[in-house]
């Protein structure tokens, strides 16, 4: 099973070699952000996911200057959308890997606050690569 990071970073990787740039590397990021919030809000709630994505930030940002930065310059206003028009100001590269880099720290924060199993089965969803050919349903 590929981790969260290698997962994200794999997607990113081809929409940049699609050629969109950091433009589509960032709209891919807040799909998934999007994804990662509907499938977590119903379980642990807006102030939830409001304090594991600002926990997730502050040490991605420990990594990532850049992501650091905008994070104190989004000041009250909320972060994501901050850091998806900075991520847009990066190379391709310094986006694909802090953004692989946010999404990995959440789900080992997650992990950390309701288990690895749940995480699991909370975060499936969207661990699957819609490359990849639909699996078959063998439970029958």
């Amino acid at each position: 099973m590929q981790t969260q990071m290698h997962r994200v970073e794999s997607l990113l990787r081809r929409v940049a070699a699609e050629g969109g740039g950091t433009d589509a590397i960032t709209a891919q990021a807040v799909t998934l952000w999007n994804d990662l919030g509907g499938a977590l809000v119903p379980i642990i709630g807006e102030r939830g996911m409001s304090a594991l994505s600002s926990r997730a930030l502050h040490l991605a940002g420990a990594r990532h200057a850049w992501l650091r930065d905008a994070l104190e310059a989004a000041g009250s206003v909320p972060a994501f959308p901050v850091l998806a028009e900075a991520s847009s100001r990066q190379s391709e590269d310094d986006a694909i890997v802090a953004i692989a880099d946010l999404f990995d720290t959440f789900e080992r924060l997650l992990v950390t606050l309701i288990g690895a199993s749940l995480s699991e089965r909370l975060l499936h969803p969207l661990r699957d690569d819609p490359s990849d050919p639909p699996r078959q349903d063998i439970s029958s």
